[in-house]
C-alpha cells in the first residue's frame, strides 16, 4: 500500500512541475515586443530590464529547451503567422527590423521563453504585470557557466499567460482523492 502512496505522489508531483516548468504565454495580436534596457536605479543591481548577458530565447509550448528562436540580449519583435494548418510561424526582428529566423510553433501560437547563461534554458521564475493588461515584466532565476546564481529580466508586450489547463488541476486532484481513499481503506 505505502508503495502505491509513494506513486500517486511522485506522479502528482511530475506533474505539477511539468506545468510549471515556465509560464505558456500567447500573443494578443500578431506580434510581440521583447524589450531589454538598461536603467539605472531600478531593481536587479542597477542594471534594470535586462538579460543580465544572458540570451532570451522562444519555444513552442511543447517544446522547452528543444528547438529556440534565439531573441538574444537586445530584444525585437516576434511576428507570429497562422499557417492554416493549426500550426504558427513565429518570426523574430531584431531592433534594426533585420530578420533573425524563425520556428513553427505547433497547434497553436502559444510559447515558452528562456534564458541562458551558458548552462542551458532556464525558464521564467514570475512575471509582474505592468501598468496595462499585456505588458509583463518577465524574471528569469539560473546559473552562469561559471555556477553562479544570476537573474535577468525582459519586459514583453502584447503577450498574456494561458491558464493552467483544467485537465492538469483534475488530474492532480484525482490522484489526491485517490491517496484518500486509499487511506480510509487501511485506516
Amino acid at each position: 500500500m505505502k508503495i502505491t502512496h509513494i506513486i500517486v505522489v511522485a506522479s502528482f508531483a511530475m506533474a505539477s512541475s511539468v506545468a510549471s516548468a515556465a509560464t505558456i504565454w500567447a500573443p494578443t495580436n500578431e506580434d510581440t515586443d521583447f524589450i531589454q534596457l538598461d536603467f539605472a536605479g531600478t531593481p536587479d543591481a542597477g542594471r534594470g530590464i535586462s538579460t543580465n548577458g544572458g540570451t532570451l530565447a522562444l519555444f513552442d509550448d511543447s517544446d522547452f529547451g528543444g528547438t529556440a528562436l534565439i531573441i538574444g540580449q537586445q530584444g525585437g519583435q516576434v511576428v507570429f503567422t497562422d499557417n492554416n494548418d493549426g500550426s504558427w510561424i513565429a518570426e523574430f526582428f531584431d531592433v534594426s527590423n533585420t530578420s533573425g529566423g524563425s520556428i513553427t510553433l505547433s497547434n497553436n501560437a502559444n510559447f515558452t521563453l528562456g534564458m541562458d547563461w551558458g548552462l542551458g534554458y532556464f525558464g521564467d521564475s514570475n512575471s509582474t504585470l505592468i501598468s496595462s493588461p499585456d505588458t509583463y515584466l518577465i524574471v528569469f532565476d539560473g546559473y552562469d557557466a561559471q555556477e553562479n546564481r544570476i537573474s535577468g529580466n525582459t519586459l514583453a508586450v502584447d503577450l498574456a499567460p494561458v491558464p493552467v489547463p483544467a485537465a492538469v488541476w483534475l488530474f492532480g486532484s484525482g490522484l489526491l482523492g485517490l491517496v484518500g481513499i486509499a487511506r480510509r481503506k487501511t485506516a
